[in-house]
């Protein structure tokens, strides 16, 4: 799965509709509004508690949101969100969202505390999952159910768990064997966590059903939780880079740290981490799934703040990886508010199925002639669906919900031929064809009801419209456009000020006989690179011996640099297996491209979005209501 970020900041509890009733629209783009409600959403969940709301921020951040709205604009013209993969991506986001009418608030407390002490333990697990083809038909709910529970009878019994998961899990991890390494409480949907705290290890767990269907859980092993903690590092990726070259540049990077370098300067200089390349590598605080688990092994490892790890070669890259800090196991007051959010976006305190469908029927006035439906039951009990006059019934109304007149020829066809059922079974299925019947009906008036929750489903659907057109318009394009990005380099130069640095040849080899042979042998030729040179000048069997890259060095990087400044020296550094050779001492002035190309990069890219940003505007009419906005300035003043 590819890593996403959506600016969703913060879990809800959903606002009735009369919280949102205000139709006024503070602004229109192509006569498209943006209602006071819709903006004020925003605006209060991007804003710190304490910012003062006045004009001039709510103007400022309306421009901000109409350039968001302007990108959308512009991924609904490409047809972003009609693809079949957009829309596959998008419901897999919202099917993880707790509907709004499904809230109960009984409880709270236990589950608080349910949280608060599984969050002091880690679980590693793998699962099977056995999708529902369709939901809607109790058959296929029924067949699920039965291949689950014959695997899960082979995994109690002794069959390979791996092999089970790899060959019938409907999930990702199948290919892994349905690992899913270790996570702790708040990570995974509530019944999952469930089975996955309550079986006991090398346990098999009973079957567990969630909103992604049927699971067997298999746990592996539990721990106390690491907590988390903070860390910074330097980055390689293995894109186009061969993992020889990828070790030795890792190697000299972490070398020269170990020597004395500036960690923020070789950050800047060689990380290939764009988020972090100008704040010292520096990552937020992060625990157990919050970054790849390879990472964080590397980085539990280490004991000290300030430390750091030898590099690590992980699947997709290497990292030098410093430890920064250590967070202890916040207290359960330092918590409770967050765990309640996600309490009530997870669906931990969701209403029972008896209690939501009595809730909904009574909010949406339901109605029914139950005498007729207990007959036609009993009807199709006794003789079967295709011996009783279905023509006289199927037009007749089983039931209805709101404005909704459900036909008795819907339930009919959920029962399929129905030729031998028992009045058991026949009411099973229809006490879940009502409940999804309504529920359905609910879905439908979710957002009307809930406004706060449309605005989210909303915003779920434009981040990912943004990512996409974001890495279609400015992304791939500062990536791919090599011309684009020398112009621009070119015309802004004198943004990228260096500060006097030599260019060095780093020349290493775990025999030091070879490396004495350089130094006593080599002569530098103007006509060569210095590679070339030792190729030409060194035995095969000692060249092939060497690893030789070339570095942009500062004077004060290491040690011996600030007596040996001078163009075409070698030396060696001490307790290392190197040499460095200077080819070059660059003047302090403007940086040249390839010295700075990560930074030179990310900088065309704002350009790039800030150019297209201003032919958005320019090919869009808009239309911003200053009075409404100034009338609600006003009012959060009172």
């Amino acid at each position: 799965m590819r890593f996403l970020v959506l600016l969703i900041f913060c879990f809800y509890s959903f606002a009735p509709v009369s919280a949102f009733q205000s139709n006024t629209n503070v602004a229109q783009i192509n006569g498209t509004p943006i209602s006071k409600a819709e903006f004020l959403y925003a605006f209060h969940k991007n804003q710190k508690a304490d910012t003062p709301i006045i004009y001039d921020s709510l103007e400022k951040y309306l421009n901000q949101y109409i350039d968001f709205k302007l990108k959308v604009l512009a991924a609904k013209k490409a047809g972003i969100d009609v693809s079949e993969a957009f829309q596959e991506e998008y419901n897999g986001y919202i099917a993880q969202i707790q509907k709004p009418y499904l809230q109960n608030p009984v409880s709270e407390e236990s589950l608080i505390l349910e949280v608060y002490n599984r969050l002091k333990y880690e679980v590693n697990a793998s699962h099977i999952l056995i999708r529902i083809a369709n939901e809607s038909n109790p058959m296929d709910t029924l067949a699920a159910y039965e291949k689950t529970d014959s695997l899960r009878s082979l995994a109690v019994n002794g069959a390979d768990f791996w092999l089970l998961a790899k060959n019938n899990s409907q999930d990702g991890s199948a290919k892994d064997g349905g690992s899913l390494g270790w996570f702790t409480a708040m990570s995974m949907v509530y019944p999952f966590e469930n089975g996955a705290y309550e079986t006991p290890v090398d346990g098999i767990s009973k079957i567990i059903r969630s909103q992604f269907g049927y699971h067997i859980i298999k746990v592996n092993d539990k721990r106390q939780a690491k907590g988390r903690i903070k860390t910074s590092h330097i980055f390689l990726t293995k894109n186009d880079r061969s993992r020889e070259s990828g070790n030795q540049l890792i190697k000299t990077i972490y070398d020269s740290i170990q020597n004395g370098g500036d960690w923020k300067a070789l950050c800047k200089q060689y990380t290939e981490d764009s988020q972090t390349q100008l704040n010292g590598g520096s990552l937020p605080f992060a625990g157990t799934g919050q970054l790849p688990e390879e990472f964080l092994n590397v980085a539990y490892s280490i004991e000290t703040p300030g430390d750091i790890a030898t590099p690590l070669e992980a699947s997709y890259g290497w990292h030098i990886i410093r430890l920064d800090a250590i967070e202890q196991m916040p207290s359960l007051e330092e918590l409770r508010s967050k765990i309640s959010e996600n309490i009530r976006r997870s669906g931990r305190n969701q209403l029972s199925p008896e209690v939501l469908v009595n809730k909904l029927k009574h909010e949406n006035g339901f109605e029914q002639d139950l005498p007729r439906l207990q007959n036609t039951i009993a009807q199709i009990a006794a003789v079967g669906l295709p011996n009783i006059d279905l023509a006289s019934l199927s037009t007749q109304t089983i039931f209805k919900i709101g404005e909704k007149e459900v036909p008795f020829s819907d339930f009919f066809n959920s029962l399929g031929n129905a030729n031998q059922i028992t009045l058991t079974s026949l009411w099973n299925r229809y006490i879940l064809f009502e409940r999804e019947e309504i529920i359905q009906y609910e879905d439908s008036l979710a957002a009307q009801k809930y406004p706060e929750y449309g605005f989210l489903l909303d915003e779920y659907k434009e981040g990912l419209m943004l990512f996409e057109i974001m890495e279609k318009e400015v992304w791939n394009k500062a990536a791919e456009d090599s011309i684009g990005l020398n112009s621009f380099f070119k015309s802004n130069k004198k943004n990228y000020v260096a500060p006097e640095r030599a260019s060095v040849w780093v020349i290493e080899s775990v025999d030091s006989e070879s490396l004495e042979k350089v130094s006593s042998n080599f002569t530098w030729n103007q006509n060569m690179s210095l590679e070339k040179t030792l190729k030409a000048q060194l035995d095969p069997q000692v060249f092939s011996a060497l690893k030789i890259a070339k570095r942009t060095y500062q004077r004060d990087d290491l040690p011996n640099f600030a007596h040996n400044w001078k163009e075409q020296i070698l030396f060696s550094q001490p307790a290392e297996n190197r040499i460095y050779a200077i080819e070059e001492i660059i003047p302090e002035g403007l940086y040249r491209l390839e010295e700075i190309k990560g930074l030179v990069m990310a900088d065309y890219q704002d350009w790039l979005e800030k150019d297209w940003v201003k032919s958005l505007r320019k090919a869009n009419k808009i239309d911003i209501d200053t009075k409404i906005l100034r009338q609600i300035a006003s009012d959060e003043k009172r």
